[in-house]
Parts: structure tokens; sequence; C-alpha cells
């Protein structure tokens, strides 16, 4: 009876959870749609920064490597370098302003955006609590419910941050690698897209994990947060009935409390972490072995062994990145959750 009755708690709580992320990304996508057109930009902007800069560039490289291996067998000369390798050059420059131009459309999208959120969230957030009873704010710390509103307002950031600038850069890079690399080297591209899902299942499994971990540590902050907040506005009473050890003790413990919930989130992602990095290592070491072979089994170019290279790499920079961008954006949400289930 009580392992029922346990499993049921649990099964409520990730029930809880789950609804709660959901409002939250219902809240703030109503505050982003708002914007839309920003939005869009913000994310064609990405996604035009990563392919013009991460696989462009050695694509124009890869063709010039090619073309000097044919010219191999009839010399360029000095005077032919110019005539025949003119147009690369140009190609590469248009490409690199473009890319520099959609990595300032991005950060001025992502500004703006952040700027109209603040605003709508703030206002929002005001507008609940002071709409609240007597009793909800006699229950309620004010320090906490001010911690509360800054970190619901600081997490829309941060999880916009996550979205733009790591998880479309990161989607962009496997779609561009793969549609790149499969008309030259399709069976590479079948192993590398088996190892990309093992990473991803093996990173979303520890987020399911580390979720209620985050959330744990963010109430625990708040709590502290609120400690500290109304000890230090109260100063004067606790000082005149001479409470300054109590108040400490009980700092102390919320203090305590917080230590231990960011120690336990710390464990879970560095388990997570040595995890995708052996997945990291393992992809690394088949785009080695093909670049190595790939003339010699598959008659593969110079110039395509270089965008093998370059694109896997650039690829597993950025699931590199998933680690921490599943950090923030487990912060985000759990920042957010003590607000978004009083709004």
């Amino acid at each position: 009876m009580p392992l029922t009755s346990s499993s049921g708690t649990l099964n409520e709580n990730v029930k809880q959870r789950s609804g709660t992320v959901r409002r939250t990304i219902h809240f703030y996508w109503q505050v982003t749609k708002v914007q839309w057109p920003m939005f869009l930009l913000a994310v064609l902007s990405t996604l035009g920064f990563v392919f013009f800069l991460s696989y462009a560039n050695p694509w124009v490289v890869a063709r010039i490597i090619d073309r000097i291996s044919s010219a191999s067998k009839s010399h360029v000369g000095p005077s032919q370098v110019i005539p025949v390798f003119g147009p690369y050059i140009l190609l590469l420059i248009a490409i690199n302003v473009i890319g520099q131009a959609s990595s300032k459309l991005q950060d001025y999208s992502v500004w703006k955006l952040e700027l109209k959120a603040n605003y709508l969230l703030a206002t929002q957030a005001f507008d609940t609590l002071s709409n609240q009873s007597m009793t909800f704010h006699q229950n309620q710390f004010g320090g906490s419910l001010v911690s509360q509103t800054q970190k619901y307002i600081g997490a829309y950031a941060t999880l916009l941050e996550s979205i733009i600038y790591a998880w479309f850069a990161i989607i962009g890079s496997a779609v561009f690698t793969v549609v790149m690399l499969a008309p030259v080297v399709p069976s590479y591209v079948i192993i590398l897209l088996f190892l990309l899902a093992t990473y991803i299942a093996a990173a979303a499994v520890m987020f399911k994990k580390i979720l209620p971990l985050n959330a744990a540590a963010a109430r625990q902050q708040n709590r502290l947060s609120g400690e500290l907040s109304d000890s230090i506005t109260n100063i004067l009473t606790v000082k005149t009935y001479g409470r300054e050890d109590y108040e400490r003790t009980i700092f102390d413990e919320a203090n305590e409390s917080v230590l231990g919930a960011d120690t336990k989130r710390m464990w879970s992602t560095t388990v997570r972490n040595i995890i995708t990095s052996g997945i990291i290592v393992v992809i690394m070491m088949v785009v080695v072995i093909f670049v190595a072979g790939g003339n010699a089994w598959f008659g593969i170019s110079a110039g395509a062994l270089v965008m093998m290279f370059t694109y896997t790499y650039q690829l597993t920079n950025q699931f590199n990145r998933i680690s921490q961008t599943l950090a923030m954006t487990n912060r985000g949400l759990g920042d957010a959750q003590a607000m978004v289930e009083i709004l």
C-alpha cells in the first residue's frame, strides 16, 4: 500500500511539473507572438549566420582545393591565379559579409524581443499580485514574491537566448550537415544520424531527470531570498527583540537547503555531460576513419573530405553546447515555476 501511494504521489508531481512547463511556455509565447515578425527575424538570422559562416565558407574552400588538385595536372601560373580563383574569392567575401550581417540582425532582434517581453511580463506579474487577497499576502514572504517576479521575468531572456542562440543553431547545423554531405557520402551520413539520435535520446532522458531538481533548487533559492529580504527589511524589529540568533538559524537552514539542492543538480548535470561527451568522441572517431580512407574506399575528392571533417566538427561543437543549453533551459523553467503557479 505505501508503494502505491508513493508511486501515485510521484506521478502527480510529474504531471504538475509538466503542466507548469506548458503554462510557462504559454505565458512566454503570449508576449512573444506580439512581436512575431521580430521573432521570425531572429530565427532566420540565426539560420543564416550558421549557414553562411559555418557551411558556405568551407564549401567554397573545398571547391578551391578541388580546383587546385585538378589544376596540378595543368599548372596554373601566377598570372592565372586571379582569373581562375577570383570568383571564389569574391564569393567568400560576399558570404562573410552576409554571415556577419545575419549575426548583427540576430542580436538586434533578440534584444528587441527581450525589451518588450520584460515590460509585458512585469505588468502581468504586478497586476496578478495586486489582485491577490490579503490572506494570500499574509501567507507569503514579500521578499519571496519579489524574488519570484524577478526570476520569472529573467527566465524569459534565459529561455529565449537558449532557443535562438543555441537550439536553432544546433538544429540548423544538423540539417545543413546532413543535406550537404548526403549526396557525397551517404553511408557516413547514415552512421552520423544514428549517433546523433543516440545523443539526443540520452540528453532527453537526462533532461527529464534534471528538470525537477532545477525546480527544487529554484524554490530553495526563493526561500533564501525571502528570508534575507524580510530579515533586512524588518531589521529594526529583529534588533529590538534580540532575535538576531534566531534569524541567523533560519537563514542558515535556508542556505544549507540551497547548497544541497544545487549539489544534486550539479551531479546530475555532470553525469549527463559525461555520457554525451562520450558519444561526441565516437562521432569524431568515425569521421577521422572516413577522412583517412574516404579517397581510397569511395574515391572522395580532397575538397569533399575537408567538408566532411569541417561540417562534422562544427556539428559536434554545436552538440557539445546541448549540455549547457539544457542546463540553461532547465534553469529558466525552474526559475519561472513559482510565479507561474501563482499566475
